[in-house]
């Protein structure tokens, strides 16, 4: 091989390595930063092939697509000064790489640490303003949705937009879980206490009222028995009288085995005078006494 030869291969290879140094692509999981000289001359690159000057521009890569980020605060004070330990984690991403870049470097360990610090400060924040019930209730929502709140405008700063803050879990020291629990089994206890109270004074109310509508319905029911039975003895004795006028000796008779029926019973024994009255129809002796043939 001759000098033109390796002085041609030389070229080749050259070019090539200028045409790979002059260009750079762009995918959609990206962002890019493109700087030279320590100055950003491009950025917010749309994916595809793009062109830069080799050796002086110097791609900057970024990861566009959502990040999570997780800690642990092992002591956060209340407004009581209890101490609680907090897991927390935080969904982030890049919006704006050149803020990004300026204030990070390109070093999401930069980028994280700076996040981490921002939102342990606003956790701390939220807590100390709220008693540990407060904190393990309904104002836990409340918290992480100010904690949001407070990142962004930090983030802001950062070119990083948080898209979701969460509580993992909320431990409480063994001693002031047991306090806690106490208060609020006693504030449930208390609630219960109130409502069968409730609850009995309604019971008593309702079979008062119970009670007066069932002696109601029988002063009712035993007024309307009482006529009902005059109305029958009534009728009764109106019949027994239209009985006795048209015979009155088979009325006797009849009044006397029904007189018979009532008092004598099959365990009864009774010592009367066979001559009396009572036995009359039972002695042949008395002929007037004979029932009606």
């Amino acid at each position: 091989m001759n000098a033109k030869q390796i002085s041609l291969i030389i070229v080749v290879l050259l070019a090539a390595w200028i045409g790979y140094a002059s260009t750079f692509t762009v995918t959609p999981r990206e962002r890019v930063v493109l700087v030279q000289m320590g100055e950003i001359v491009g950025s917010d690159y749309d994916p595809g092939l793009h062109f830069k000057l080799p050796v002086i521009q110097t791609v900057h890569r970024f990861d566009r697509r959502v990040m999570t980020l997780t800690g642990d605060i092992e002591r956060v004070l209340t407004s009581e000064n209890k101490n609680l330990s907090v897991d927390y984690f935080v969904k982030w991403r890049i919006v704006d790489p050149v803020k990004y870049f300026l204030a990070t470097h390109g070093d999401v360990s930069r980028a994280r640490t700076l996040l981490t610090e921002s939102i342990e400060n606003d956790v701390l924040a939220e807590f100390s303003k709220r008693t540990i019930r407060q904190a393990v209730g309904d104002d836990r929502n409340e918290i992480v949705a100010a904690v949001q709140v407070q990142v962004n405008q930090a983030a802001k700063q950062l070119g990083v937009e948080i898209e979701d803050v969460r509580i993992m879990k909320l431990d409480l020291p063994d001693k002031v879980s047991d306090t806690v629990y106490e208060r609020m089994r006693s504030e449930r206890q208390e609630v219960i206490r109130t409502l069968r109270a409730q609850g009995e004074a309604a019971a008593k109310e309702i079979r008062a009222d119970a009670n007066r509508e069932r002696t109601e319905v029988l002063a009712k029911a035993y007024n309307q028995a009482e006529q009902v039975r005059g109305e029958g003895d009534a009728k009764a004795a109106g019949i027994y009288a239209q009985a006795y006028t048209k015979n009155a000796e088979f009325y006797r008779f009849y009044r006397s085995l029904e007189t018979y029926r009532q008092s004598i019973g099959s365990d009864d024994f009774l010592l009367l005078d066979p001559q009396g009255e009572l036995f009359q129809y039972f002695n042949p002796a008395v002929g007037a006494a004979q029932p009606p043939g």
